[in-house]
């Protein structure tokens, strides 16, 4: 707990540093890509499907929880995880995140069309294309932790998460809703125990 309360603060004072002041000059070099920013934007790109995951299962009057799409989700990556020489257990707990983050967008979406005077966006019951797309995304995701397996073991791993999240949400255009579940997917990526508190 304390160490997303900590993410959530680090996101929200990178966030200030990264944008440039709008006075400020053009510059003449291009700056690095923070190091974790190809993780970051698939995992923001995941995120991004929940709206139409939302409008889909909006339309069609389907549950927001689905326990065995899950399930294929969480087997899918443990495989992909192996061919990776990854620890299968880790990447299903980075995957968990990934699923409850879209879980919090979905009822966000769900509780503002609820309101009076809104509407969800028109959208059609079938989900196969959208799924498939985050298929696409999990593969990516579950490379980027491969990629990134030197970083994300380290104690540099959470400020360099919160710098790539807060680069990945401000070219996302996320809206609060999206930035905190973008925290909630990023939770388990940084593979430093803490220890014992």
């Amino acid at each position: 707990m304390r160490m997303r309360v900590f993410l959530v603060g680090l996101i929200a004072a990178t966030a200030m540093l990264v944008a440039p002041p709008l006075s400020a000059p053009p510059l003449s070099t291009a700056a690095p890509a923070p190091v974790l920013s190809g993780l970051t934007n698939a995992i923001a790109g995941r995120l991004a499907l929940a709206d139409a995951v939302a409008a889909s299962k909006w339309a069609s009057g389907a549950p927001i929880d689905d326990p065995a799409r899950e399930q294929v989700v969480l087997d899918t990556v443990s495989q992909l995880a192996l061919a990776r020489n990854l620890d299968p257990a880790y990447v299903r707990n980075v995957f968990r995140d990934q699923i409850e983050a879209s879980k919090t967008v979905q009822r966000g979406l769900f509780a503002q069309w609820r309101l009076p005077g809104q509407t969800a966006p028109p959208a059609t019951p079938d989900l196969g294309p959208v799924r498939a797309a985050i298929n696409e995304f999990n593969v990516a995701i579950v490379d980027e932790l491969a990629d990134s397996r030197d970083v994300v073991a380290t104690l540099s791993c959470p400020p360099e998460l919160a710098v790539s999240s807060s680069q990945s949400a401000a070219a996302a255009r996320f809206d609060p809703l999206h930035v905190a579940a973008l925290v909630q997917a990023g939770a388990s990526v940084c593979a430093v125990s803490t220890g014992s508190s």
